[in-house]
């Protein structure tokens, strides 16, 4: 049987889990939030990014009860919850510095919020060694937190986070004390620590690659708003804006007068150089337009292709080597520099092209998205 699609977003008879509806908060002359609705459903891994002061700590912490809306409403499985305090919940919150208690075991750290509850203490035994399998760390239960290191002290507070069970967990930047590879690593065990427990996570980051890994979808924000949301392949491949196309990933734009023709778009951009042929996100007017490109879809070669509409001719400026990937830097006549990015497939000794070489650069017509200025 095929496995089927989770898409509760698409599916207009689910039942949202977290329901923002015209949510605002100020700050005396400040708005943190502005006027925002949002859906996040069940067992969604769901990822808040944005820039610093862009408003998605304060969504979280709206989430977790720290703060209230000025306006609008919250609703936690069709629950109001402005009136119910932080404790009273079936929300968690894992904070980025991950706040555990030092003169605690990991064992009692992960047992805190259960005996608070006053389970009977084989439920709470049963329980920490479960969260202890979950999350690798049995052998350390009777440590403390200083004598086990920053990805396992993590671990702990993933662990003690989800003992209670909660319907939704918050992760706050949960990862940025770790060094990049442990937290390559760590996002995946996080998706499956996600998918085995069934829980919602929201997590705020700002971290686009991490977004961009574990979550179900991303929301994209700015300035209190949401820009887009969307899972990330689209956000990636069709970003509704130039702030969300600029926002993830490496991105060329270039600017230019559209003119409409049939399904694509003719954009003269520069003096003496042929119209970019460029793929709408929409229907759209002529007028005033970006074209956004990804560089790795922008192919270099040292002929001018035969088999191309959007063909330009420029210098190599820089190179930047990757290892796996190779970037390099061509300015076009006109200034512009665009990025084209090639895949190193072999080791080589030299590169194909180097500084100041005359190099071709193309592209197909539906490689590149026109948006609106």
């Amino acid at each position: 049987m095929p496995e089927t699609v989770f898409e509760p977003w698409n599916d207009p008879a689910a039942n949202p889990l977290i329901q923002f509806r015209n949510v605002t908060k100020r700050f005396g002359d400040f708005t943190a939030v502005d006027n925002l609705s949002i859906d996040i459903f069940e067992k969604e891994f769901f990822a808040l990014l944005g820039p610093s002061g862009c408003g998605k700590t304060t969504m979280m912490r709206m989430l977790a009860g720290f703060e209230t809306p000025t306006s609008g409403t919250i609703m936690l499985d069709g629950q109001d919850i402005s009136p119910i305090p932080p404790n009273k919940r079936s929300v968690n919150m894992m904070f980025q510095s991950y706040a555990l208690f030092p003169h605690l075991t990991v064992y009692d750290n992960i047992a805190f919020g259960l005996k608070r509850d006053k389970l009977p203490p084989d439920q709470i035994d049963a329980r920490v060694k479960e969260m202890l399998r979950l999350v690798q760390i049995e052998k350390f239960g009777q440590r403390k937190p200083e004598q086990i290191s920053g990805g396992q002290r993590q671990r702990v507070a993933l662990a003690r986070a989800l003992a209670k069970a909660p319907k939704l967990l918050l992760l706050d930047e949960p990862l940025s004390a770790l060094d990049k590879k442990l937290r390559q690593d760590t996002q995946f065990e996080l998706m499956d620590i996600q998918e085995k427990t069934g829980t919602t996570f929201v997590v705020v980051t700002h971290d686009q690659e991490e977004a961009m890994t574990v979550a179900s979808r991303v929301a994209v924000m700015d300035h209190g708003k949401l820009k887009q949301v969307d899972t990330p392949d689209r956000i990636y491949e069709a970003p509704n804006s130039t702030y969300v196309a600029d926002f993830i990933g490496d991105v060329n734009i270039i600017e230019g007068h559209g003119k409409a023709q049939g399904d694509t778009m003719a954009i003269s951009w520069a003096e003496g150089q042929p119209p970019i042929i460029g793929t709408p996100s929409k229907p759209m007017d002529d007028g005033n337009v970006s074209f956004a490109i990804r560089p790795e879809k922008v192919a270099i070669s040292a002929e001018r292709p035969a088999d191309r509409n959007n063909v330009v001719q420029g210098k190599v400026l820089d190179i930047a080597y990757l290892g796996n990937l190779s970037t390099y830097h061509v300015q076009l006549p006109s200034g512009i520099v665009i990025k084209a990015q090639t895949a190193n497939s072999r080791r080589r000794a030299s590169r194909p092209f180097t500084w100041e070489d005359e190099v071709w650069l193309s592209w197909t017509d539906t490689a590149g998205i026109v948006l609106e200025r």
